[in-house]
């Protein structure tokens, strides 16, 4: 049995704000003191005095934590900050149509995950000319989350600033050897423990979510949705195994109404104790809220684990970087804010107030993180793997969400779930082919 990684925040540390004041030396600090506001126009004090920064993130933390920011970085830069936020299910909508639509950006900066880039890429800015002028340090950030989130066809269009491989919740007294191995023992184990209102698992099985869960099963499975060629392998005993696996999840552990279950929905049931397990980010309110009398049942009595480890040990890697659109009028400004909101100081506290995990080395390497039951996560940021990201991702992903709905619900049989998920993913492919020379390395 793999090791339990036992996981408590505590949020007790008080942020210690960086004050803005006059002169040059008012920084913006991306963690190495690289770069001054003042610095980026040849003004001292307030070089952006009268500029406005709209900036765009997906609502929960990581809008919470852009908003935290904005008192100092307005006082430092003389900025005015609008911060909007919309849920991930309409966020790459909205997103996307502001970037295609020509004229001027509605946002200076958009915290864009990891999966859109391929498709976002044509229309933000190459950060190179600024990492370059700021001798900004790439080297700060985990290779393998870089790699899937921010760097595109060699190119930095955007900076990481938000990472977790999917792990399990789990109630260390129900599983006090923590997630079993094997997704085989690991759904037996469910089961077991389901008895009136208590249930083995809960999921996030939302439309927009779904797809994820199917996928991390998939791939520590060993399958794939295609080869390295774009080739559709989708068609293989290991998705069968996955489909199967979920369907029985859902019929014997779960609570029926668990398929219109999203975050929220499913960290409330394990938090009010009607669960085992929980499968989703837990970083998005449970963590936040696991420890705390007044919103937990299971005090005590959680921890965190990683996914059955099965053939690969791949598990979903969830990323996001902040980016520019290449046609705001305000990128100078844009970019002060991506250093800052970016910095090892910010990074830190985001951690602590909002229990957001950060891409940099530094983090990880901390004595409070390395000397914790948490330092085991770091490993899979090494090998957790994303989606496509290009274009075609998002329609298979639709796909994918629809087809294994479809089939959980008892509307089509495993053949026939088979056979769409075959179609849709083609069918994704021929609608937005992938440009020639680039390789599906992220399966």
């Amino acid at each position: 049995m793999k090791r339990a990684l036992a996981l408590i925040f505590v949020l007790a540390m008080t942020l210690s704000l960086l004050a803005g004041c006059g002169g040059n030396n008012s920084t913006v600090s991306n963690g190495s003191s690289q770069n001054t506001a003042g610095d980026a126009s040849g003004d001292s004090g307030k070089p952006y005095e009268g500029e406005t920064l709209t900036v765009l993130y997906m609502s929960s933390v990581y809008a919470d934590a852009a908003r935290a920011m904005v008192d100092e970085f307005e006082e430092i830069t003389g900025a005015t900050v609008e911060v909007v936020d919309f849920p991930y299910v309409t966020l790459h909508e909205k997103a996307l149509l502001d970037l295609t639509s020509g004229g001027t950006a509605a946002y200076d900066v958009i915290d864009v995950a990891s999966q859109w880039d391929g498709e976002f890429a044509p229309f933000l800015t190459d950060l190179g000319e600024y990492i370059e002028r700021d001798s900004y340090d790439m080297d700060v950030w985990i290779e393998n989350v870089l790699n899937n989130c921010g760097k595109w066809q060699d190119t930095i269009i955007g900076i990481p600033n938000a990472c977790t491989p999917q792990v399990f919740a789990y109630r260390t007294d129900l599983l006090p050897d923590g997630i079993p191995d094997t997704w085989d023992e690991y759904r037996e184990k469910c089961i077991e423990l389901t008895s009136g209102d208590m249930y083995g698992t809960t999921i996030s099985e939302a439309p927009g979510q779904l797809g994820g869960v199917f996928d991390y099963v998939l791939w520590s499975m060993g399958g794939a949705w295609a080869d390295e060629d774009w080739n559709v392998t989708i068609d293989s005993p290991e998705t069968r195994a996955a489909l199967e696996h979920l369907y029985e999840l859902n019929k014997k552990a779960m609570d029926p109404a668990n398929l219109s279950w999203g975050t929220e929905e499913s960290i409330k049931a394990f938090l009010d104790g009607k669960a085992a397990v929980c499968e989703t980010w837990p970083t998005l309110g449970l963590t936040q809220a696991a420890d705390d009398p007044e919103k937990s049942q299971v005090v005590g009595k959680w921890a965190l684990d990683l996914i059955p480890h099965e053939e690969t040990g791949v598990t979903l890697l969830s990323a996001w970087d902040v980016a520019i659109p290449a046609n705001s009028e305000h990128k100078d400004l844009a970019w002060e804010w991506i250093k800052m909101y970016t910095s090892a100081e910010k990074q830190q506290a985001f951690y602590d107030e909002f229990a957001v995990f950060s891409p940099r080395k530094d983090f990880w390497e901390q004595d409070s993180i390395k000397n914790s039951p948490l330092y085991p996560l770091r490993s899979a940021l090494d090998t957790a793997n994303m989606w496509w990201r290009v274009a075609a991702s998002v329609e298979a992903d639709t796909a994918i969400n629809t087809v294994v709905s479809a089939y959980l619900t008892d509307q089509i049989d495993l053949e026939e779930a088979v056979a769409q998920l075959e179609e849709g993913i083609t069918t994704a492919l021929k609608n937005a082919p992938p440009e020639d020379g680039i390789k599906n390395y992220n399966r």
